[in-house]
């Protein structure tokens, strides 16, 4: 079975009349910019994500908040050496951390978002094997602040990452927009989701959106463990507002079992797409950070790609080179030019 690690834990008031005064709450996710008070409409705090901007939650407790949001494994799991690394140009002065896994059958590229408390190199044979099994290409991006990649994580700064590494693929690559999949785990969910309603919107062709245990809001999801999380938290990447721009294929797998983000949520996420190539899995025997790699994922993912994406017969295997200058080791932050 495939797994993540285990996620971080911030303690919150379980309730004014809970007989345990706290409650450790799990996040698989990062709180990051907020978003307008709850009070507001789904859509005019979405009309304002962007401008949004400020601290996590208030006072004294930001701090705390921050650590338990952003548990990123430290010391990072994987070296400038690693094999299959590259480094991808962002909107800002650093280099975007990636690893890219190549399958000789591929068709589509996958871009990969891991969730919450791991890194490149805690997803490295999943992503490999995801490649592998799926016959698909697979770039899978690091998030600031975690890993090799210096800085603070934040919704803003991921989404954009995100975009970067999309049009690195596209650009760089040359991989037609048609071709490439995003592929969102638990916390990476937010901005796959974000990123791919804002090309549909734009009617970019979308290969597709796979979402393993998606989440409706942060705040959900913080709620599900607390009812008074909204008192020191604010919300990001609301799900729930971009999956009604998605009109590219969509699978949704969640675990039943899961405690961290309910299966509710995804159903309601697949509820509310408009996409007329959509599907949703829930696993009777899934949690948050126990999938069967190939009963709950490789599975019904392939039969996705099949019935949904490579819906072109004949689609001819999609040769990708990366440029000798991407593929190098990080110096303080800065490419050196040295093959592996």
């Amino acid at each position: 079975c495939a797994s993540l690690p285990p996620c971080a834990s911030l303690c919150l008031p379980a309730s004014l009349s809970s007989p345990s005064p706290f409650l450790c709450l799990p996040f698989p996710l990062y709180l990051l910019h907020p978003l307008p008070s709850s009070h507001e409409t789904k859509h005019s705090a979405y009309a304002k994500a962007d401008l949004a901007a400020g601290g996590m939650g208030t006072g004294a407790l930001q701090p705390l908040i921050e650590r338990a949001l952003f548990p990123s494994p430290k010391p990072s799991r994987y070296n400038p050496e690693l094999q299959n690394l590259i480094w991808i140009p962002s909107e800002h002065k650093d280099k975007i951390p990636c690893t890219f896994f190549q399958n000789p059958l591929a068709s589509h590229l996958v871009i990969y978002c891991h969730g919450n408390a791991a890194d490149l190199g805690t997803i490295y044979y999943e992503t490999q094997g995801l490649a592998s099994f799926l016959k698909v290409h697979v770039l899978a991006m690091e998030y600031s602040g975690y890993g090799l990649y210096e800085g603070t994580p934040s919704e803003g700064v991921i989404n954009k990452d995100l975009g970067s590494v999309f049009r690195f693929a596209t650009a760089t690559l040359n991989i037609p927009s048609s071709r490439i999949v995003f592929y969102g785990r638990s916390l990476g969910t937010g901005p796959c989701s974000k990123v791919a309603a804002q090309l549909c919107r734009k009617k970019t062709p979308v290969g597709g959106l796979i979402l393993q245990s998606p989440f409706t809001s942060i705040l959900d999801a913080a709620r599900n463990i607390s009812s008074l999380a909204g008192l020191v938290m604010k919300n990001c990447w609301s799900n729930d507002v971009e999956i009604e721009a998605i009109t590219c294929p969509l699978i949704i797998v969640h675990g039943k079992l899961d405690k961290v983000i309910p299966h509710k949520m995804g159903t309601e996420l697949y509820h509310l797409c408009p996409s007329t190539k959509k599907r949703l899995l829930i696993s009777e025997t899934a949690s948050h950070n126990s999938f069967h790699l190939f009963h709950d994922l490789i599975k019904p993912i392939s039969k996705f790609i099949q019935d949904f994406v490579d819906v072109k017969e004949n689609l001819k295997a999609l040769a990708v080179v990366i440029p000798s200058t991407y593929v190098c080791v990080k110096a303080h932050n800065r490419l050196s030019g040295a093959v592996l």
